[in-house]
């Protein structure tokens, strides 16, 4: 996996976790087995941190991972498009550990590295119609908490009624699991990030 250089933005990197370790002896079978699964689906010999944070939430955990399954893996809105979505999530919310994951993940996909480092610029002229409608709604759901009136037609035009719902929904989740990653303090594993951005943040923070 290459590392990630991070675009220029106001980027936040948790200094330390908040969170004690759970030790093997306190997970239960599910949790273990969450955690099993996010290595394999990561390709990581170690457990991811976000997923260290979500195994806590117990009871709710199966549905929530049923919901993250069908936001993230399912759904209308195609993957590449999801993904530049939560790209522009990241950026805006500059979260580092959401930028370092997804843009690995879109780079999987076949998005150029030239255009994930776009989605971190107010506008560029290398976007096309669909791009640039995607990038404004976000801008606009994360300042406004609500698409502008002059906006929504043109996303309902490139997505539909349906997706312009999963468009919402996708957005959302992505903002909810910043603020866990921020307040719980989730470290982002080595290899992510390049050496230069992690320490950029680490000597700004």
């Amino acid at each position: 996996m290459k590392p990630t250089p991070l675009p220029v933005g106001n980027w936040m990197l948790p200094k330390e976790s908040r969170l004690s370790q759970l030790p093997p002896e306190r997970q239960s079978l599910l949790q273990k087995l969450v955690l099993r699964i996010s290595r394999k689906q990561a390709g990581s010999a170690g457990d991811l941190n976000v997923f260290k944070a979500l195994v806590r939430l117990g009871p709710v955990l199966p549905p929530y991972l049923a919901f993250l399954r069908q936001i993230l893996m399912k759904g209308r809105i195609p993957r590449t498009d999801k993904e530049r979505i939560i790209l522009r999530v990241a950026w805006r919310l500059g979260c580092a550990y959401e930028w370092g994951h997804h843009a690995h993940m879109a780079a999987e996909l076949g998005i150029s590295d030239a255009e994930i480092r776009s989605i971190a610029a107010a506008d560029s002229p290398s976007w096309h119609a669909r791009t640039s409608v995607l990038m404004t709604a976000v801008d606009e759901l994360l300042d406004h908490r609500c698409v502008a009136a002059a906006t929504w037609p043109q996303l309902v035009d490139q997505l539909g009624e349906d997706q312009a719902v999963e468009f919402c929904m996708v957005v959302g989740h992505y903002v909810m699991v910043a603020g866990l990653i921020f307040s719980t303090g989730v470290q982002i594993e080595p290899g992510y990030l390049d050496e230069l951005s992690a320490a950029a943040i680490s000597n700004r923070s």
